[in-house]
């Protein structure tokens, strides 16, 4: 015995040996549980057609042959057969079943009714793809660009050469979804070389594809409109939103859409007059205080519109009284008749004095219905003017603060318009790009693949084989080892697009530069699926000068009224995106020169002001830093200098504005600025009774006055003629006395 058997069969003699197990029948099934086809009794020659000879491994063949007894059937002819009373382990029913199925595959009989119906079924195949090949390869090549670009994509020929793994394209031009007489790119020729033998084993290898001719942002004769406007990608994104990009936009911007234009129109409506009298007109005074002066006027004027009639009977009765006193003519009175004149005059001015005293009680109180007058004019005067201040106060030169402030949520908005436009292309290349961590040639389907095959050589047990070792299979179900693109100062180079980059081992990269006239420009995209990788799985970055770029933020905010900027620029980006549709960014826009312009804002002159604002900007500084989780939501801050520009630019031309605007103001607003007829009609009738009484008032002073007149006159005449008489008395007594001497 060797050492290791002695090991084995010696035990330590403290133990006392185990005692040995005794070992249960293992049971056994008859030959019922058979599969049908070792049920069946053969002929010698059916059982060696039929059974033997599908069997490829001699145990196999002998454990079955050893099976089948000889025996008579009911006509007596010899047959071969499993006996009936035979029973078999759960092991062997096991085998058996396994071989059966072989059995079963294993048909190898030539059938020529069949051969000639899949050999005709292949011809057939054969000639049809002949025949369409090409134009169904160029029908699918449309249909998938006219899918990813919502707009018409033209081919002029597309060419598949089976045999010599070949594709060519030729002429092919993709229309603009946003302007359907532009091209975004066109190519003369694309040449595709691939790996006819992966190819049937259902794999599309590309080792090369190259494009030349390429040219950018091109002019069609024919619109690229589709005829049926397909779903936008942002349409479907937003229906499908899983990670709740588009219900974080909507939390930032509000649900207003008309929140950007109301910015900018507010901004400007010092400059709009209807916006003006809109806004202040429940704050005029003027037109209220107008209609209370109206009553207050009325009342004065119906307590005094027949007093200067009543006056005025008083006032003829003077005058006709006096009529005959005042056209007298002295010089023609003589002495006698002097006192009697002078005593009419003196009834007469009694009786004037009677009127005078009269109307002056009259006078006194409307003196003080006067004053009221005044100060009711006053206060409606007053209200006139503080509406007219606060008219014109309401139109001032620009609020800057409030220009930044407008400008920036307007453009904050156009930022998240754009990120939501063009987030569902970066949702898309994100789902694609996990993808290409495994597709069919995961560790999953390998280990699947593994069990099925120790399950096989269990079930069959087998001789053991020889094990043949192969290269690595690098090649995926899809794979383009490398493309190639040029044209017109453009080249493009990616490389390893591949359906799993696990298994083939690199990321996806693509690199470009455009290089045209002093346009200069260079973007890489980096694509890495590979599970042990510490890099995001999206990396791009571009820049770029002098590119002709067109950024419509009315567009994407949906207000028209929101700037649009034109003009070649340097531009700087960066990305990062995840599996998990996270990404983060940066973006710097430069533009100068720019052209700057926007839709109309409704008011005429603020329009005016607007654009005149916008055209005087001609340059953009813009940076953007933006990022989006599904924890933390979208997240956005832009600074920019467009602010401070559209200020300043707005402020210069508004202050010219401002005088006629406020004229224009106070032009709609005359109907109520206490402008109140009524008001104005009582103003005008106590005016009007003024004027009469001042008239009553003036005609008792005259004949007053007159009456004044003629008594001097008739008093100054009295006394002459008695001066007269005197010295006639006087002379005659000195004549006398002279005589006597």
């Amino acid at each position: 015995m060797s050492e290791k058997e002695i090991k084995k069969t010696s035990k330590p003699a403290s133990k006392k040996a185990a005692p040995e197990k005794v070992k249960k029948a293992e049971k056994k099934a008859d030959a019922s549980k058979l599969p049908a086809l070792f049920k069946k009794s053969y002929k010698p020659k059916d059982f060696e057609k039929q059974i033997l000879k599908k069997l490829y491994v001699a145990s196999d063949k002998e454990y079955v042959k050893s099976l089948f007894k000889t025996s008579k059937d009911k006509k007596g002819n010899e047959v071969l057969a499993v006996s009936t009373g035979a029973e078999f382990t759960k092991a062997e029913l096991k085998r058996l079943k396994t071989l059966a199925k072989e059995i079963k595959a294993n048909k190898g009989r030539f059938k020529a009714a069949p051969f000639i119906a899949v050999a005709s079924v292949i011809a057939v195949v054969g000639i049809t793809v002949t025949v369409f090949k090409n134009p169904v390869a160029k029908m699918a090549i449309r249909s998938t660009m006219q899918g990813i670009f919502g707009a018409k994509c033209d081919i002029s020929s597309v060419n598949v050469e089976i045999l010599g793994a070949q594709l060519t394209v030729n002429n092919l031009a993709q229309a603009s979804s946003d302007d359907e007489f532009k091209n975004i790119f066109e190519f003369e020729k694309l040449d595709l070389n691939f790996n006819l033998a992966n190819l049937l084993r259902g794999r599309f290898h590309a080792e090369n594809i190259e494009i030349t001719g390429i040219a950018l942002g091109t002019e069609r004769k024919e619109s690229g409109k589709l005829p049926v406007k397909p779903k936008s990608a942002k349409e479907k994104a937003e229906k499908n939103d899983s990670t709740g990009f588009y219900a974080s936009v909507k939390a930032k911007t509000g649900n207003d859409p008309e929140k950007a234009k109301k910015a900018i129109t507010d901004l400007f409506a010092m400059y709009d007059p209807n916006a003006i009298t809109e806004n202040v007109k429940d704050n005029l005074q003027s037109q209220k205080t107008a209609k209370e002066v109206e009553e207050e006027l009325k009342a004065i004027v119906e307590k005094w519109k027949n007093k200067p009639e009543e006056l005025k009977k008083s006032v003829e009765d003077a005058q006709n009284a006096a009529k005959s006193l005042t056209s007298l003519n002295v010089s023609k009175v003589n002495a006698a008749e002097i006192p009697g004149l002078l005593k009419q005059i003196e009834s007469a001015l009694s009786a004037v004095q009677s009127s005078k005293k009269e109307m002056e009680s009259s006078l006194s109180s409307y003196s003080a219905d006067q004053k009221r007058v005044n100060e009711l004019k006053k206060k409606l005067n007053d209200a006139v003017a503080a509406d007219k201040k606060l008219l014109s106060d309401a139109v001032s030169v620009l609020d800057v603060s409030k220009a930044k402030e407008a400008v920036s949520d307007a453009l904050n908005q156009a930022g998240y318009g754009l990120l939501g436009q063009y987030y569902p292309y970066l949702k898309q290349l994100i789902s694609y790009a996990g993808s290409m961590k495994g597709s069919g040639d995961s560790k999953e389907a390998e280990e699947a693949n593994k069990k099925a095959v120790e399950k096989a050589k269990k079930e069959s047990r087998r001789f053991p084989g020889r094990y043949v070792f192969w290269k690595t299979d690098r090649v995926p179900k899809f794979l383009i080892e490398k493309a190639h693109g040029s044209g017109n100062g453009l080249e493009i180079l990616a490389t390893n697009i591949s359906s799993d980059m696990n298994k083939r081992g690199e990321p996806w990269i693509i690199k470009g530069n455009y290089a045209q006239e002093k346009r200069l420009h260079n973007a890489i995209l980096t694509v890495d699926a590979r599970e042990n990788t510490s890099a995001p799985l999206i990396a791009g970055k571009y820049s770029g000068n002098n590119f002709p770029l067109t950024l419509d933020l009315g567009k994407a905010s949906g207000a028209d009224c929101v700037p649009k900027f034109e003009g070649n620029s340097v531009v700087e980006a960066e990305l990062t995106a995840d599996e998990d549709y996270s990404f983060s960014g940066l973006a710097r826009v430069n533009m100068n020169p720019a052209k700057v312009s926007a839709g109309e804002l409704g008011s005429e002159t603020a329009s005016r002001i607007y654009s005149s604002a916008l055209s005087s900007i001609n340059s953009l500084d813009a940076k953007a830093k933006f990022a989006f989780s599904e924890k933390d939501g979208i997240d956005l801050a832009i600074t920019t200098d467009f602010d401070r520009l559209l200020a300043g630019a707005v402020s210069k031309i508004a202050e010219k504005e401002t005088a006629a605007v406020k004229e224009k103001a106070l032009s709609s607003l005359s109907g109520q600025l206490g402008s109140s007829e009524g008001a104005q009609k009582y103003l005008s009738e106590f005016s009007g009774i003024s004027s009469q009484l001042d008239g009553q008032k003036s005609s008792l002073d005259l004949i007053n006055k007159q009456l004044d007149s003629k008594k001097s006159e008739l008093t100054k005449k009295a006394a002459s003629s008695a001066g007269n008489k005197a010295a006639s008395a006087v002379s005659g007594a000195a004549g006398s006395f002279l005589r006597k001497f």
